[in-house]
């Protein structure tokens, strides 16, 4: 098993890489990180004590797509995690803004709830 500190910086990795292939219209390179990200997540989730609150420090990362996988995945844990998506939501037109405020919307329409 991995320590907790690895998975974290394999998220931060894994986050970079969807960035650059979201930059760079790679879906299927997309797609495969978010796919591995999300394993992470899962693996994070199932720890004892639920590690996933090793990613709330990311709320305040530099890379926009690093912050938007930190707050969905925290979302369930923390009102700080609500907060940094609606700060990446009132960015404008990016993917990143608009996957926020798509998870928004969601939220407050009652169709996705974080878990």
């Amino acid at each position: 098993m991995r320590p907790t500190d690895e998975l974290v910086a394999l998220f931060i990795d894994l986050s970079l890489e969807m960035k650059r292939a979201d930059d760079w219209l790679e879906n299927g390179a997309y797609n495969r990180a978010h796919k591995k990200l999300r394993d992470v997540r899962a693996e994070l989730q199932r720890r004892p004590g639920d590690e996933r609150r090793a990613l709330l420090p990311l709320l305040a990362h530099p890379n926009i797509q690093v912050r938007l996988d930190a707050a969905t995945a925290t979302l369930a844990l923390s009102a700080e995690a609500t907060e940094a998506m609606q700060g990446i939501a009132s960015l404008g037109y990016c993917s990143q803004a608009v996957s926020a405020k798509r998870m928004l919307r969601a939220i407050e329409e009652g169709t996705w709830t974080p878990t």
